[in-house]
């Protein structure tokens, strides 16, 4: 049988309800109980797994934490591409000045966005040729030609760097 108060199970977790998680999952509460009892197919069980899994997001649980990390990384890089919206024709190499970065990091910001946005996601976020293509646009060949261009251009101007900053010093 279905807990009548809801609100109840939320007590037992002591979240105060003004809190920005409380606020998140107050609306959800039914169909999170729902889905507790459904995977588990009991009710005690049910109410057991369904407190403990707000404790856990309340806690930032390790696992959480990292989905939280994994999923906000995933966030970024959506938001990025609908930004700056990189694409083979016409891509802008961007104008920034010496940030103070080391010269690896100042010449990946170097490359043209969408090389850029192909080398970090790639080479660097492990996404596969065909992710790359998805989320960016170009087919999955067109993906491997620009990784190839990033990677020799980073090289390049990885090389015209460190020559300037030997000449600085």
């Amino acid at each position: 049988m279905l807990r009548p108060n809801y609100s109840d199970l939320y007590k037992l977790t002591d979240i105060p309800l003004q809190s920005v998680l409380s606020r998140l999952f107050k609306g959800h509460m039914k169909s999170l109980f729902l889905l507790s009892l459904m995977l588990t197919a009991d009710a005690d069980s049910a109410e057991s797994c369904f407190v403990s899994s707000l404790e856990d997001c309340m806690s930032i649980n390790p696992t959480v934490r990292e989905w939280t990390y994994g999923w906000t990384r995933h966030v970024l890089v959506h938001n990025a591409i609908a930004m700056l919206r990189p694409a083979i024709d016409g891509d802008k190499q961007p104008v920034s000045g010496n940030l103070g970065l080391n010269p690896a990091l100042q010449a990946v910001m170097r490359l043209k966005n969408f090389e850029r946005f192909v080398f970090v996601l790639s080479i660097l976020e492990g996404y596969s040729d065909r992710e790359c293509s998805q989320l960016l646009g170009p087919s999955a060949r067109d993906i491997m030609a620009a990784k190839v261009r990033a990677l020799e251009n980073l090289a390049t101007n990885l090389k015209c760097q460190l020559a300037l900053e030997a000449v600085a010093s």
